[in-house]
Order: structure tokens, then C-alpha cells, then sequence
């Protein structure tokens, strides 16, 4: 991942030693979960993830075991490192999404393609600079030669698979003209128009001046690498973003997704299954003790559903961030209420206006708060 100014974020700088460091800490309290991004290699980034949980006796939950285009079959080589983490006793689990990671993006603000050596500074430029370069031949064929032919790349890259074409589509035509495109695949556009992936790519956005609108989706995408990966016991059904994908996807809908489309429709799990793999697993492995489970005496967090109906419905934009930035919103149908610490807060997908709601803190803050 890079900054608004090309850099690489500051956590790819950080070595072995400053991470061990700052998780030495919570060894030293006895208390906490440490939580990590993990790596572009999840058989590799899993094991350093069990490292660093052995040496600081703390759990620790890290992005992510997954299936993706870009290395199809990584996902079976971590769960291979992950026998291995729990036969040793070492508790270090990866989160799994059963979401098909969507990004949502105009040419403006593409994220894909950053770090390639021709593309990444034209990410960064102006608009009109971005114009001038993707209506410019020598460009597109430099462009050509590295993300189509992968000439002097080293692949899996970070932001695409090796015929990512095929995998990322035309979501909002802005032109009526254009209207018919909607739906089609970068690799169909070139086929029907008998051009060259690149050329078909930016034909459009030039002629839309950068507003055309694309989805990307090459992640969890392999039906039967995904009934291992969400049944999997060491593994925790969710996923951590922390806001830094706002603008391209958002992930919210995973639970409902679950519930609909790998229960219902699938039949990976059963409902109870599922219900405690959202619930019981996940507060269990966070430390959370007085709740998952519907028992007296536990906090009073419910969700009321129809399991023939739950699912999440389509994402929109909606624009009401500051300076009218955008975000993804993913609302859900089928959930009738959810219930805080025993208040209702949302009823039939309206907000009641109450905030039950509390921060949780760990041990070690409430003794020393007390």
C-alpha cells in the first residue's frame, strides 16, 4: 500500500525487530490481543504470526486465509502452516471472509495498478496529466508490455492477477452511449472490439474522462477452496480493514452473506454452525467472556433474522463524508432487530435512536481505572 504521495506506508518499513518490540509489550502486561495485516504471503505472513504469539503469550488474529487469482494456491499451503500453529499449542488465527473482496473505482482514484514502474507515477499525476498519458500510444504500449505481458514485473503482484482482465468489469458507464457496457469484463470489451486489453481499457476511460466506474474482483472467488477455508476450525469468520479500503469496498455485508448465499443457498454449514462461528468463536478468541452466547447473566446482544430471507443487499455509494467524499454502504434485509446491552437499536433496518452502546476494555484498564 502506498500514501496520497507514491511512499509506501509506514507499516511495510517496519523490521522483525520493532514488531517483536511493540508486542513485547503486552507480554509484559499480560493482556490483549495483537492484531496484524499480515503479509502478501499468508503461508509465510501465518508464520510469522505464530512467532510472534509464542513470544509474547498473546493471541494474535491477522489477515487472512483466502483464496485469490493472484497466487491460486497459497491458501492451501497456510493451512498447512496452520496445522502445524495448532498442534504446537500456539494461538494464532487468521481471519476469512466469505465475501468476494469487491473494489469499487474510477481512474481517478485506482489503487490496482500502484507500484508498477509506468503506471504508478501516472496514478499520482493530475487529472489532466492522467489524460494526457492514457490517450498517448507509446504510453499504452509501455502499459501493455508490463501489466498484459508482464514483461520485467515479478508476479503475483500486489493489486492484480496475471489476466486481471478477466476479473475486473465495467460497474457505471457515465455516457447513455456507453449504457450497454455495463456488466462486461475489461478481457470481453477487448475481445468485442477486436483491440488490445489496454487500448479497450482506456478507450473508455478517456472517452468518460476518468468518471467510468469499475468493479475488481479476484479474491475468494473458487467455490471449493472456500468451503475449506470458512469450515476451517482455526480460522475466525471476519476481516480487518479499519477504514483503509473506504472508498473501494466495503465488507459489511459478511455476515448476512454467510447466512444467505453459503448456508442457505450452498449448504456449506449449517445455520447453528454458522450462528456460532459469528458469535461464539469469535468472542471466544477475542477473550470477550460474557458474551456469544444467549445465557443469563451474559450481555444482552442479539440479532433477530429470518433464515430464509437474511442476506445483504447491493452496495451503493453514498456521499456524506466531509468535502462530500464517498463511501461503500451495504445495507441488509431479512435482520428484524438488533439488540444492545438490551435496547433495541435498529428495527426493520431503521435506526430507533438509542446508543447503548460501550466501548469494551480489557482487563488490565478496568483494574487500573477502578
Amino acid at each position: 500500500h502506498y500514501d496520497p504521495q507514491g511512499v509506501h506506508i509506514p507499516a511495510l518499513w517496519a523490521d522483525e525487530a520493532e514488531i517483536f518490540a511493540l508486542a513485547d509489550v503486552l507480554r509484559e502486561l499480560g493482556t490483549g490481543i495483537i492484531q496484524c495485516g499480515g503479509g502478501r504471503a499468508p503461508e509465510l505472513s501465518g508464520g510469522l504470526m505464530a512467532r510472534l504469539s509464542e513470544a509474547t503469550g498473546r493471541t494474535v488474529i491477522y489477515n487472512n486465509l483466502g483464496q485469490t487469482m493472484r497466487d491460486p494456491d497459497a491458501w492451501k499451503k497456510h493451512m498447512t502452516r496452520l496445522k502445524e500453529t495448532s498442534d504446537a499449542g500456539i494461538r494464532a488465527f487468521p481471519l476469512c471472509s466469505p465475501n468476494r473482496t469487491t473494489q469499487h473505482f474510477t481512474m481517478k482514484n485506482c489503487q490496482i495498478f500502484r507500484g508498477t514502474p509506468t503506471w504508478h507515477p501516472i496514478l499520482l499525476a493530475s487529472e489532466e496529466e492522467k489524460m494526457r498519458a492514457y490517450s498517448d500510444p507509446a504510453v499504452r504500449k509501455k502499459l501493455h508490455e508490463e501489466v498484459v505481458e508482464h514483461k520485467g514485473t515479478k508476479l503475483p503482484a500486489a493489486g492484480y492477477s496475471m489476466q486481471w482482465w478477466d476479473y475486473m468489469w465495467v460497474d457505471e458507464p457515465k455516457l447513455e452511449k456507453n449504457k450497454g457496457l455495463k456488466g462486461k469484463t475489461i478481457g470481453q470489451l477487448a475481445k468485442e472490439q477486436g483491440k488490445g486489453v489496454i487500448d479497450a481499457f482506456l478507450d473508455l476511460v478517456v472517452e468518460e474522462k476518468l468518471e467510468t466506474e469499475f468493479m475488481q474482483s479476484e479474491i475468494n472467488v473458487d467455490d471449493e477452496a472456500m468451503k475449506e477455508i470458512l469450515t476451517h476450525p482455526n480460522a475466525i469468520v471476519g476481516l480487518s480493514d479499519g477504514g483503509a479500503h473506504v472508498q473501494f469496498h466495503g465488507g459489511y455485508g459478511y455476515c448476512t452473506r454467510l447466512l444467505a448465499e453459503w448456508v442457505r443457498e450452498k449448504k456449506v454449514m449449517t445455520l447453528e454452525h454458522a450462528v456460532r462461528r459469528l458469535t461464539f468463536d469469535s468472542a471466544s478468541a477475542l477473550g470477550l467472556y460474557d458474551r456469544g452466547l444467549l445465557r443469563p447473566g451474559m450481555n444482552a446482544d442479539v440479532v433477530i433474522f429470518d433464515p430464509e430471507t437474511v442476506r445483504p443487499l447491493p452496495e451503493s455509494i453514498v456521499h456524506d463524508f466531509p468535502a462530500n467524499g464517498w463511501r461503500v454502504k451495504e445495507p441488509a434485509a431479512g435482520v428484524s432487530a438488533t439488540i444492545v446491552n438490551g435496547e433495541v437499536l435498529l428495527e426493520n433496518g431503521e435506526h430507533t435512536g438509542a446508543l447503548p452502546g460501550r466501548v469494551a476494555r480489557n482487563t488490565y484498564y478496568n483494574a487500573h481505572s477502578a
